[in-house]
């Protein structure tokens, strides 16, 4: 299955920004959340939107047929 690119140039830059700061409280920062494992899922979900920033396609956007970038 072949995503067509779906996420435009400010959603992507927020995406990324979004995604490093997750992951950084998720992964690097031990004293941000106590709770392993909420600190995992958190980086995990980190490390899913910073991706999709970076690949400029989301599976969610996809499914609903929502695009924010204006090149088809």
């Amino acid at each position: 299955m072949i995503f067509k690119r779906n996420v435009g140039t400010l959603d992507a830059v927020l995406r990324i920004g979004i995604g490093a700061v997750l992951i950084y409280v998720g992964f690097v920062s031990d004293d941000m959340i106590g709770d392993n494992v909420a600190a995992t899922l958190l980086g995990i979900f980190g490390l899913i939107v910073f991706t999709s920033g970076v690949a400029r396609r989301c599976p969610l956007y996809n499914l609903i047929g929502f695009s924010s970038c204006n090149i088809d």
